[in-house]
């Protein structure tokens, strides 16, 4: 990284490497033979996480690692800057980037790449931020999971009926795929666990989910939406729709209904708002704090000019849907059009320095697909609509595919081979939170 000379290689600046930024680098680098230019990509971690398989990293069914892609292993020729961007001018086309050990450097580019994925969307609710977690994140998926296992394991030593009854109950707020997904796996991870305890039973487990509309899972359509809520209440799942939880003060959760109890788990799905590190930069950004872009995926401010240089793809775009019937329409925020955007934007790059013209991002949505646990799954594939076992059969193949690189592609479909022979693992690994406390005690008992 440095200051653009005259004679210096075009530099394309990537923020972010999630779906879209790994994908515009690996589109790039095939393209070094033909166009010359300098690569740089920013991300605070050594490694992009595939977010669609946290679900099944949290049951216990595969490997963390299966899902982690090491982004200089990937990347052979960019240059993966471990920091994060601390501001940006995308008109004067500067950045300011501060690495993981505090250093701030200043640099110039010819084309960013606003990929920083989004995070969390959160309200202010009270008791939030000190008694619930996410699930965006490969180290929330870890969390979670311990916690409940670690929750199972308390139930069963206490000798209190109040305490054991708010150990095994765990909540979730937000019924869209991704949360009920979660809630899945780990219910049935839950189900294994209480199984290993003579003093504890299935139906001890409280289980609730809690969603603000009228159904659950709706990008799967209200067929398999319907399906789904019954599916889970046959599965002793509590789900409330049409409720919000108004606090979760010391664990006990208030519900929008008026209901209170206690919960020893509580875990938010409601949704993801864009990368707020968006507001350090003066890219322009539509109602939603998205980054606007035009169907060719360059930022564009709000009368359509195009900021030179600047390009925009994944969940903190808001990429117009030239295809929809009913227009405005804008693509969703999900893996499936990140990767398939970043792709088309590494051409528009590479189009862009030779003076080209850049393409139109057009894709016709080839469907979802959700996994509820082993052999349990909606699907939506060009219209026609699974579930079941062939609908989990489907989730299977195609994220075994879409996965990142051949090593991880490996490493996913052989842990789902040996789990159809080998029974799940149920250990939790709290202690590697605080990996040190252990060593402390024997320090200060000297």
């Amino acid at each position: 990284m440095r200051t653009m000379s005259p004679n210096s290689k075009p530099h394309v600046l990537i923020l972010g490497g999630g779906f879209a930024g790994l994908y515009t680098a690996w589109g790039l680098e095939k393209r070094l033979g033909q166009v010359s230019m300098d690569i740089t990509l920013v991300e605070p971690n050594s490694y992009m996480t595939y977010q669609p398989l946290l679900p099944e990293v949290a049951g216990g069914e595969i490997d963390p690692r299966t899902v982690m892609v090491e982004l200089r292993r990937a990347l052979k020729y960019t240059d993966v800057f471990r920091g994060t961007m601390e501001s940006l001018d995308c008109r004067a086309k500067t950045a300011t980037l501060a690495s993981i050990s505090g250093e701030r450097r200043q640099v110039s580019y010819d084309h960013v790449v606003f990929a920083l994925g989004a995070i969390t969307r959160t309200f202010p609710t009270p008791g939030l931020a000190e008694q619930a977690v996410g699930f965006k994140t490969l180290e929330e998926a870890l969390y979670v999971r311990d916690k409940v296992l670690d929750n199972v394991g308390l139930a069963a030593a206490t000798s209190d009926p109040e305490e054991r009854t708010k150990a095994l109950t765990v909540v979730f707020v937000g019924g869209g795929y991704t949360g009920v997904e979660a809630l899945s796996e780990l219910l049935d991870l839950a189900k294994l666990a209480v199984d290993e305890y003579p003093v504890l039973q299935r139906s001890d487990l409280r289980w609730i989910l809690i969603e603000a509309l009228d159904r659950v899972a709706p990008e799967i359509g209200p067929g398999l939406s319907k399906w789904t809520l019954e599916q889970l209440r046959r599965r002793g799942v509590d789900v409330r729709l049409n409720t919000t939880m108004k606090s979760c003060t010391d664990g006990n959760v208030v519900l929008s209904t008026g209901e209170t109890f206690p919960a020893g788990t509580i875990v938010w799905t409601a949704g993801v708002k864009p990368n707020p590190v968006l507001d350090a930069t003066n890219v322009p950004r539509g109602p939603k704090g998205h980054v606007s872009a035009n169907a060719r995926l360059q930022v564009v401010e709000e009368d359509g000019t195009v900021v030179d240089g600047a390009w925009a793809a994944g969940d903190n775009a808001q990429v117009p849907d030239l295809t929809a019937e009913n227009q405005p329409a804008w693509y969703p925020p999900n893996a499936q059009n990140a990767l398939r955007q970043a792709r088309l934007l590494a051409g528009n790059i590479a189009a862009a320095v030779q003076h080209r013209e850049p393409a139109e991002y057009r894709h016709k949505s080839l469907g979802a697909v959700a996994s509820f646990g082993v052999g349990r799954g909606a699907a939506v594939v060009k219209g026609v609509e699974l579930k079941g076992r062939l609908a989990w059969f489907v989730d299977r193949f195609y994220h075994g595919a879409a996965v990142p690189t051949m090593h991880n592609k490996w490493r996913i479909f052989t842990s789902w081979a040996s789990g159809a022979f080998a029974a799940r693992d149920i250990t939790s690994v709290s202690a590697a939170q605080d990996p040190r406390e252990a060593f402390v005690r024997a320090v200060k008992g000297q």
